[in-house]
């Protein structure tokens, strides 16, 4: 606590001497109390024109009116921010897309109760008597086929037949591009037609091949020429293991044919090689015999009509 006075120099020498005469009491009253024993510490008195505390102080003169009432110096404002250029700032980095959360797995679909396989029922009797009835050629159609000298109405090469069994003319002219194709004489053969030459075959009751002889329409008639000859034997060896028919008929016998060929020059392919780049088959249709063909790369073609003149029995 201060208290104000009014400055005097009078006062102030004062005040200095009552300072010092308080300062060697407090000093002697300790010495004087070892002396004479405990004497209790005067109680410091409140002076004018000063301010006293308690143990090792200054005295601090009381401010003056003009330093009282000087104004407090103002705060300094705080400086503005300075602007940030926000394209220069790095950009910022993408954020990774969250794990989707585990999903339950989905139930397996109940499997479809399979039902009992139903037996097959037997056929019929009757059944199997009209299949085999409409299998079997008609006695007016095998008449035909044998006035004819051409396969009955059916399935080509099978008409009315047991599985694997061929008729006989339609065979023997499907087998001749495969079987003698091979043959180099073809190549070097004149345009035009190379001849005709007559067979005659067997078939035994195991429709397998017999004996085969060559026959003349006329007497004196001259022989086929050579590639004719190794045309027919290639072609029997080709269908030694097969089984046969008669035309019209599924019976032992014998039936010749007549086989006429004709060599013809077509446009080449690209590569003109000798060998063969086509293979042809038309059977026989009411007065049309069958015809096998063959062709190499150098555009020579073979043409064989193979025409069944009868059966004999």
């Amino acid at each position: 606590m201060t208290a104000a006075v009014k400055p005097s120099t009078e006062g102030n020498v004062a005040a200095l001497l009552v300072s010092v005469g308080l300062h060697a009491a407090l000093l002697l009253v300790p010495i004087l109390g070892r002396l004479h024993g405990s004497v209790a510490p005067p109680t410091l008195a409140a002076l004018p024109n000063s301010v006293a505390m308690a143990g090792n102080s200054i005295e601090v003169e009381a401010p003056t009116p003009d330093f009282a009432a000087a104004p407090a110096t103002p705060a300094l404002p705080a400086p503005a921010p300075e602007p940030v250029d926000v394209t220069a700032l790095p950009p910022e980095p993408p954020r990774l897309p969250e794990p989707d959360a585990p999903r339950a797995p989905a139930p397996a679909p109940a499997k479809p109760r399979s039902k009992p396989l139903s037996k097959p029922k037997p056929p019929s009797p009757n059944s199997v008597a009209d299949a085999s009835t409409a299998r079997r050629p008609s006695s007016a159609a095998a008449a035909d086929a044998a006035s004819s000298g051409q396969p009955a109405a059916g399935t080509f090469g099978q008409e009315g037949l047991p599985p694997g069994v061929r008729r006989l003319g339609y065979a023997f002219a499907r087998s001749i591009p495969p079987a003698t194709k091979g043959d180099a004489a073809w190549l070097e053969l004149p345009v035009g037609h190379v001849g005709t030459i007559r067979i005659e075959l067997e078939v035994d009751a195991n429709n397998h091949l017999g004996t085969v002889k060559r026959w003349q329409a006329r007497a004196g008639e001259p022989a086929p020429p050579a590639v004719l000859e190794r045309l027919v034997e290639r072609t029997l060896i080709l269908m030694r293991a097969g089984q046969f028919a008669l035309s019209g008929s599924n019976d032992p016998g014998s039936e010749r044919l007549v086989i006429d060929v004709e060599v013809r020059d077509e446009a080449a392919d690209d590569e003109g090689d000798a060998q063969v780049v086509q293979l042809k088959f038309d059977a026989a249709t009411p007065g049309r015999p069958n015809k096998a063909y063959f062709r190499y790369g150098t555009g020579r073609s073979v043409e064989a009509k193979v025409t069944t003149v009868r059966s004999k029995n």
